[in-house]
C-alpha cells in the first residue's frame, strides 16, 4: 500500500467520527466511533494492518505529540488556579486515593500491568495515553498499550453520568437558596476584570505582537519541548519529557516568552492534533476480538475501584475543606472525562436545574470555573504525574 492511500483512509476515518460526534450531537463522541470503526474495520479484513505504518505519520505524529504538550501546559491558568485552591485540593485528594486503590487492590484481581497502567489512565485521559504509548509501544507490548487506549475511550461512559449526577444534586440544594443565587448571579463580572488587569502587565520576555508570529511561535515551542527532553534525560528518564513539557509551557506564559493558548493561536493547530489523534488510532492495531473481550473484565475492575476511591476522597475533602460532599465527589470524577466535556456537562446541568436565566447564571458562575478547572488539574497536570511515576517504577 502506497502512503497516500494510507493517509486517505486515515483521513477518512478521522473525518468520518468527527461527523458522527455532530451528528449525534456528541452522544457518541468522536473517539468512540473512530474506535469503533478501526476495530471493526481491522477485524472484518476492510483496514489493511499496515495502514497505519503505510501512512508514515507514527514518527513525525509523536514529536507533533510533544509540541501539543508544550503547548498545553499554555493553558494553565495561574490566577484562576489561585481562586480554586480548594478545588485543586478536592481532586489531588480524589486522584490519589483512586490511584493508590487501583495500583494496590486491582493487581488481586486483574493482571498487575494492567491494573499500573490502568491507575494511571483513570487520573487522567489522552495525554498521559500519549506518554505511555511513547514508553510501552516501541517495547512490544501491544496487550498493555491496548487496554490502555480502550480504558482511555471507555471511561467517560462511567464518570460522566455520575459526575452529573452529584452535579445536580448539588445544584438543587444550590439554587434552594435565595442568597446563594444572590450572591453568585453577579460573580463572574469581578473575576473578568481581575482577570483583564493580570492580562495587562507586561511580562520579563515578551516581545512585540508584531514580531511574534507563528514561525516564531512554533520555533520557541520546540526550543521547549527539546529543553523538556534534554531535562528528563538528565533524571535518567525519571522525569517524563512531557511532565517537563507541562512545566515549561507554563513557565513560558508565566514569564511572556509564549502567549496563553498558544494551540488556539497557531495556524498549525488543527494538523497537530490530527497527528495526535493518529498516534492514538494505531494503538487498536493488533487488538484481536479476544484481546478486546479479555478487557472488559479489567476495565470494570479499575473504573469501580476508581469511583469508590473517589467517592471516599471526596467525602473526606469536602470535610475539611467546607465543601458539599457531592460537589466534591463531581470534580474528583472529571478525570474520567476532562475537557471539553466538562464545559459540555456543566452546561446541561445549568440548563436543566436553573428556573430562569438569573438562576442560571448563578448556579453557572459557581459551577463551571470549579469544573474547568478540576479537568485541566486531574486530566492535564496530576494524570502526566502519575503517568511518568507507574512508568519509571513499574516498568
Amino acid at each position: 500500500m502506497t502512503a497516500i492511500y494510507a493517509l486517505t483512509i486515515v483521513l477518512f476515518i478521522y473525518a468520518a467520527g468527527d461527523l458522527i460526534a455532530q451528528l449525534t450531537k456528541a452522544k457518541l463522541p468522536s473517539a468512540v466511533a473512530r474506535s469503533f470503526m478501526i476495530l471493526g474495520g481491522l477485524w472484518l479484513g476492510i483496514i489493511p494492518e499496515e495502514t497505519f505504518s503505510a501512512s508514515t505519520i507514527g514518527g513525525f505524529g509523536m514529536m507533533a505529540v510533544t509540541l501539543m504538550i508544550t503547548m498545553l501546559g499554555t493553558t494553565i491558568d495561574t490566577p484562576e488556579l489561585k481562586r480554586q485552591i480548594k478545588t485543586i485540593i478536592a481532586c489531588l485528594c480524589c486522584v490519589a486515593l483512586s490511584t493508590a486503590a487501583i495500583c494496590l487492590i486491582a493487581p488481586l484481581v486483574i493482571r498487575g500491568d494492567f491494573a499500573y497502567v490502568g491507575s494511571a489512565v483513570y487520573a487522567g485521559g489522552s495525554a498521559v495515553i500519549l506518554m505511555m504509548t511513547s514508553a510501552l509501544k516501541p517495547r512490544g507490548m501491544v496487550e498493555v498499550v491496548g487496554f490502555f487506549t480502550i480504558l482511555g475511550t471507555a471511561q467517560g461512559f462511567f464518570g460522566q453520568p455520575v459526575c452529573s449526577y452529584f452535579l445536580r444534586r448539588f445544584a438543587r440544594g444550590f439554587l434552594s437558596d435565595q442568597k446563594n443565587i444572590d450572591e453568585w448571579a453577579e460573580g463572574e463580572e469581578a473575576a473578568k476584570a481581575e482577570a483583564a488587569v493580570a492580562a495587562r502587565a507586561r511580562k520579563p520576555l515578551e516581545i512585540p505582537e508584531k514580531y511574534d508570529r507563528i514561525p516564531l511561535v512554533l520555533f520557541k515551542v520546540g526550543l521547549l519541548s527539546s529543553a523538556a527532553a534534554f531535562i528528563s534525560g538528565l533524571t535518567g528518564g525519571s522525569v517524563h519529557a512531557f511532565v517537563m513539557s507541562i512545566i515549561l509551557g507554563w513557565i513560558a506564559v508565566e514569564t511572556g516568552f509564549l502567549k496563553k493558548g498558544t494551540l488556539g493561536r497557531i495556524e498549525s493547530s488543527g494538523i497537530i492534533t490530527f497527528l495526535a489523534a493518529c498516534v492514538l488510532l494505531g494503538n487498536y492495531v493488533g487488538i484481536t476480538p479476544q484481546m478486546f473481550l479479555s478487557y472488559l473484565v479489567p476495565i470494570c475492575v479499575v473504573m469501580v475501584l476508581g469511583m469508590a476511591a473517589t467517592a471516599a476522597g471526596g467525602l473526606l475533602a469536602s470535610r475539611f475543606l467546607n465543601m458539599p460532599p457531592g460537589l466534591a465527589i463531581a470534580l474528583g470524577l472529571t478525570c474520567t472525562f476532562g475537557f471539553p466535556n466538562t464545559m459540555i456537562l456543566t452546561d446541561d446541568v445549568c440548563d436543566a436545574m436553573a428556573p430562569d436565566a438569573r438562576s442560571r447564571r448563578a448556579l453557572y458562575n459557581v459551577l463551571m470555573p470549579k469544573m474547568l478547572v478540576a479537568g485541566f488539574v486531574t486530566v492535564t497536570i496530576t494524570s502526566m504525574f502519575v503517568g511518568s511515576l507507574v512508568l519509571s517504577v513499574f516498568f
